[in-house]
């Protein structure tokens, strides 16, 4: 039934006016709608074939390409193009159907489909261009020539002038080329520009000035504002930015930031980032250069030679980092240079210290473990190559080099399987003795891993963990001179030079040297036990039963105290017994209360101190500076003095080391100046003795000008006697000084539980002046704190990410030095 009404239907029809049907397509063309507006004129034509229709089809079809082609879909715009060219159109159409193959990389095809239209004419003159513009961009010169001399008169002169000049320019004839060039007036196709062509002629005959005339770039302003609303030539047009670009490239003028330049053309931005990293490299900043290399596009073409250079410029550029400690740069510039070239073992090795010192230890990992398997290879392949002594030393570094990293990313098991590896290889390396030996520490077992660090650092290990774990033991067990030896034997090789510059303050002295309770009690409460001296002054702690009313003083349970002491002291040598003493004895001095039995049990300690003089010059050192800080009366002090200083060679150096020890644990000028008049005769016979003189210092409070004259004083002689005993005496008085500063500046130690950046604000200004206030104006010292306060807050660590203690450290193989671990946020160039 249906069926046989649709033909009636269709039959009742109105039939199409030619006006009615115009307007309805004018409508569609200017909404721009030519998919409807075919199918509207193929409706029409089926019931009205004489219909007179304008635009034709062809005409349409041409519309619907070039919107194809400015939406970039240049394989449909080319269909849409081709449909037009089967309906007859010619011309203009072969212009774009040409152009969108092209797009496509398609010339060969862009020219059969031009070549036939120009053979039989059917080619309109001003679009014959095209096809010899299409045979240039082929290479094809010789059919160029062919149709200048045979056909010149299928192109107008305006485009004869133009192909000559490009034949010109392909011949290395740029001033033939010039003077065709400067013939053609217009555009020779849509969107071509006369001037390009002139300019970059300009630039092949390096014609600077004229070039820079006709872009414009000698109106651009000094400054990079200017007034003039009038844009260069150069700022208009993408083609002729690049150009301008070129020229700044070849000839340095001008200077980017006076530019107006283009930051919409891709090309653009891509001439800009090399000539900015060009520049860059030519100032030797590589690390610079190479943030600029990595915005580039890996995928252009423009710049083959940028390609080429890639992998040196980030190989040396992750050097530059790497002596900047810009680690992190340093780490990505040479992973990509390892990546993006063959295997080569030596650039592994120095890509592992970076990504050591960067903590990268997921990739340090990965890279071990590759540079492992091919010297298994290399070994296997090459086993002439490879002594056994060689062989062994190698695998069994880079087995234990393996297990540091497993270590570093929480990993234990499989680093003790690494470990395992290398022992099997080589079971007396002196790499595999120094990880066991840093096991044996982390188990407590400090006897066999003092033995096994120590071994490990005589037979040559490298690894800085090595060095620092058998210090740090010797410290925590309060063996100073053990340490400082060690240092002196193995601290060149891991770049600690002068051990005997630095400043070792035992921790149990550092407590006490506070002269406050409540510092000192925060103190021993969180140091180690390992030390018998920090002990003693913890348990003066742990049975204190209260405090008096400033807090200095604590109330101590004697009976209990009396009792743990004696069994801390009890089995000891009376070498080890010497510093346990003097700690019981000052933390009695100095912070307790003086009730009924104190005086008697601080006057047993120092007899038993007292008992080893003889045998141990230390105990008598501890004996008198506990003595000078109990006595006022000079007369108490003058016989055990005087005896003590008849029985030492140097009588004015180990009076004035009896006062610094006296200033350090004193807590009243009259305690600092107990020794003074001892002190002052000494230097009536020793008038030039440095010691003597900053002992003399000592004597009078820190800001005072007699302090400061004393202590240069005799800091200059000691400088000029290169007294390195002296020298560090005066390196410990000024950190003495800087711990006191810091202190006074200090909150009390129960604030710190909610200390805020009010609190720190505070803390600086305090800090700051108590260091420049008395050396500086009260005015200048308000204009300076602002600044000084910054600084001090860029030096501050970063308290919302503390570091977690990485496990073993990391040596290297193959010879070089080891770095200390450095953390850096990688630089970006804007």
């Amino acid at each position: 039934m249906a069926k046989k009404r649709f033909p009636k239907l269709e039959q009742r029809r109105a039939p199409i006016t030619q006006d009615g049907f115009q307007t309805q397509l004018q409508s569609l063309l200017r909404q721009q709608k030519y998919r409807q507006a075919i199918e509207e004129i193929r409706k029409a034509l089926r019931v009205q074939p004489d219909l007179k229709i304008s635009p034709s089809e062809a005409e349409i079809w041409l519309l619907r390409g070039k919107q194809e082609f400015q939406k970039k879909d240049f394989k449909q715009a080319a269909a849409s193009f081709q449909c037009a060219v089967q309906l007859g159109l010619t011309g203009e159409v072969h212009y774009w159907l040409a152009k969108s193959l092209l797009e496509r990389d398609l010339i060969d095809d862009a020219i059969a489909q031009i070549q036939p239209a120009f053979a039989d004419g059917s080619l309109p003159k001003e679009y014959s261009i095209c096809y010899a513009k299409l045979l240039l961009l082929k290479g094809d010169t010789e059919a160029v020539e062919q149709l200048l001399s045979q056909q010149v008169k299928r192109f107008p002169s305006a485009h004869q002038n133009w192909l000559r000049g490009v034949l010109a320019l392909k011949a290395e004839q740029p001033k033939v080329a010039l003077t065709e060039f400067q013939k053609v007036k217009q555009p020779v196709t849509q969107g071509d520009r006369p001037d390009i062509w002139q300019i970059y002629t300009q630039q092949v005959l390096q014609n600077w000035e004229a070039a820079a005339q006709k872009l414009g770039l000698d109106n651009t302003p000094k400054s990079g504002f200017s007034f003039d609303l009038k844009q260069p030539a150069y700022a208009v047009d993408p083609r002729l930015m690049q150009l301008a670009l070129l020229q700044k490239f070849k000839t340095g003028k001008p200077s980017l930031q006076s530019m107006r330049l283009n930051q919409n053309s891709q090309a653009s931005i891509e001439m800009l980032r090399v000539i900015d990293m060009l520049e860059l490299i030519d100032e030797d900043n590589l690390h610079d250069a190479a943030h600029v290399l990595l915005k580039l596009d890996r995928r252009s073409t423009q710049f083959p030679e940028v390609a080429a250079m890639r992998p040196s410029l980030l190989l040396l550029a992750g050097q530059q980092a790497m002596i900047q400690g810009e680690m992190s740069c340093a780490s990505e510039f040479l992973q990509l240079a390892q990546r993006e070239q063959p295997f080569d073992p030596q650039r592994s090795v120095n890509l592992m210290k970076v990504l050591d010192l960067n903590e990268d230890y997921q990739e340090l990992q990965l890279l071990i473990t590759k540079l492992l398997k091919w010297l298994e290879r290399e070994i296997e392949q090459n086993p002439h190559d490879w002594s056994d002594d060689r062989r062994k030393a190698t695998l069994a570094y880079g087995y234990c080099r393996l297990a540091d990293t497993w270590i570093a990313m929480g990993r234990e098991r499989t680093a003790m399987g690494s470990l395992q590896t290398a022992e099997r290889i080589w079971a007396d390396s002196p790499e595999v003795k120094g990880r066991r030996g840093l096991v044996a520490d982390m188990e407590g077992r400090y006897d066999d891993a003092t033995q096994l660090l120590t071994q490990a650092l005589e037979e040559g290990c490298r690894s800085q963990e090595v060095y620092g774990a058998l210090l740090e033991i010797w410290k925590n067990l309060g063996k100073p001179e053990v340490a400082l030896e060690t240092r002196r034997r193995f601290g060149k090789r891991f770049g600690d030079l002068s051990p005997e510059a630095d400043i070792e303050v035992l921790p149990w002295v550092d407590a006490l040297s506070t002269g406050s309770y409540p510092f000192f009690s925060r103190l021993v409460k969180e140091a180690s036990q390992n030390d018998p001296a920090m002990r003693a002054c913890q348990i003066f702690v742990e049975l204190a039963r209260g405090e008096t009313k400033d807090g200095q003083k604590i109330v101590l349970d004697q009976s209990q105290a009396v009792q743990k002491w004696d069994a801390l002291l009890q089995g000891r040598s009376p070498k080890e017994s010497v510093p346990i003493l003097q700690a019981i004895a000052l933390c009695l001095q100095m912070f307790a209360k003086r009730e009924k039995g104190i005086a008697a049990l601080i006057t047993q300690y120092m007899l038993k101190l007292s008992d080893l003089r003889t045998e141990h010059p230390e105990a008598a050192v501890a004996y008198l500076t506990i003595l000078a800080l109990k006595e006022r009366d000079l007369k108490k002090l003058e016989i055990p003095f005087q005896s003590y200083l008849r029985t030492v060679p140097q009588p004015g150096n180990a009076l004035a080391q009896i006062q610094l020890h006296v200033r350090r644990y004193a807590q009243t000028i009259l305690q600092d100046r107990v020794l003074s008049p001892s002190i002052e005769d000494a230097l009536s016979r020793e008038p030039q003795n440095p010691l003597l003189l900053l002992a003399k210092a000592t004597t009078y409070p820190i800001d005072s000008p007699h302090y400061e004259e004393f202590k240069q004083q005799g800091f200059e002689i000691a400088r000029r006697l290169q007294d390195a005993k002296a020298l560090q005496a005066f390196r410990e008085e000024e950190a003495f000084l800087s711990a006191r500063y810091v202190q006074e500046a200090m909150p009390s130690p129960e604030r710190f539980d909610d200390f805020d950046m009010g609190d720190l604000e505070d803390l600086l200004d305090s800090l700051i002046g108590n260091m420049l206030g008395g050396k500086v104006p009260q005015d200048e010292l308000k204009r300076m704190l602002p600044d000084l306060k910054r600084m001090m807050m860029n030096d501050l660590p970063d308290f919302e990410e503390e570091e977690e203690d990485s496990g073993f450290g990391f040596g290297f193989p193959f010879g070089g030095f080891p770095g200390s671990k450095k953390s850096s946020k990688p630089r970006r160039r804007g």
